[in-house]
């Protein structure tokens, strides 16, 4: 990821999205307990996670060094280096990471996929027989004038590379057919995929097995 695109999402205020989604994965999961997070970025969610729930420790995952660089100051800035965790690694092939957490988050990730279904493999891994998923990422709209208006309503005020950039997610992310089917491509089962906004998928719940 370049300087310049790693610098416009660390200073971007996406706090009132992320606190939505805290709050959101929080009340399936509990007051405690222990998460990855999935292409974490500069570790806002996790960092937000555990100030708001003290009972959770977070394993945050980002291939890029830059990123993490990022998160390593964010979470040193937050004094939270004993209960996050950053790894820099490819979230899609997670072998030295043992499953079994109780919770296995990612925002925004997904549409940076080419190939999402070894993504969704590791999410079931992780996740086990017990672990709530709670994955959030935008959904493709209908059409680039669409997804241009999306871009003048919801990051109006952001800088013209942001706006770009958020641009192009929309245009690269999934719908939910797409999502389902790859969901059945990964073997998942018992997960609902919703709609929480216009411009939002989610998928969450715990995996159904045998």
């Amino acid at each position: 990821m370049f300087d310049e695109e790693v610098e416009a999402y660390r200073t971007a205020d996406f706090s009132e999205v992320n606190r939505d989604f805290v709050l959101r994965a929080l009340k399936l999961a509990g007051p405690r307990g222990r998460a990855v997070d999935l292409g974490t970025g500069p570790a806002d969610i996790p960092i937000l996670l555990c100030r708001l729930a003290p009972g959770w420790r977070v394993l945050a995952v980002d291939a890029s060094a830059d990123m993490v660089r990022a998160a390593r100051a964010a979470r040193a800035a937050a004094g939270l280096a004993k209960r996050v965790e950053i790894l820099r690694a490819d979230a899609t092939r997670l072998r030295r990471v043992r499953g079994g957490f109780d919770l296995v988050i990612s925002n925004s990730l997904l549409h940076h996929l080419s190939d999402p279904v070894p993504f969704w493999r590791e999410v079931g891994r992780l996740a086990g027989k017990k672990g709530v998923i709670f994955v959030q990422d935008l959904t493709r709209p209908p059409s680039r004038a669409r997804a241009r208006a999306l871009v003048r309503q919801h990051a109006g005020d952001q800088s013209p590379l942001l706006k770009e950039l958020f641009y192009r997610s929309l245009l690269a992310a999934f719908t939910p057919l797409e999502v389902r089917a790859q969901l059945r491509a990964a073997g998942l089962r018992g997960l609902r995929i919703s709609r929480p906004s216009d411009r939002h998928l989610e998928i969450s719940g715990r995996l159904r097995l045998g």
